[in-house]
């Protein structure tokens, strides 16, 4: 697991209201060959609502930025959920 929450990485999207909306990267993951970043809303967000997110990643071919896209396959949210708790459960078990 890539674990930028260690950076606080943090992005900002605009809704389609034109509302900005602050998310912090939690985790990203791998799963069946794809990268999925775990996202947290900020409190201030108006998307905030205590639930976490996961959006997949698309590197872009001609630039350093990537792009992340909502999963709507609730299949793949629940597997890359239950990565991502799996992994933070090994992490919190590795500094006790």
């Amino acid at each position: 697991m890539k674990n930028p929450a260690d950076n606080e990485f943090f992005v900002s999207f605009t809704d389609e209201q034109g509302r900005e909306n602050h998310f912090e990267i939690l985790a990203v993951l791998e799963f069946n060959g794809a990268d999925y970043a775990v996202m947290l809303p900020e409190n201030d967000s108006p998307s905030y609502n205590g639930m976490v997110y996961v959006f997949e990643v698309v590197e872009e071919l001609d630039s350093d930025t990537d792009t992340y896209v909502g999963v709507a396959d609730q299949s793949v949210i629940d597997a890359v959920y239950e990565l991502f708790l799996k992994e933070a459960e090994r992490l919190e078990a590795e500094e006790n």
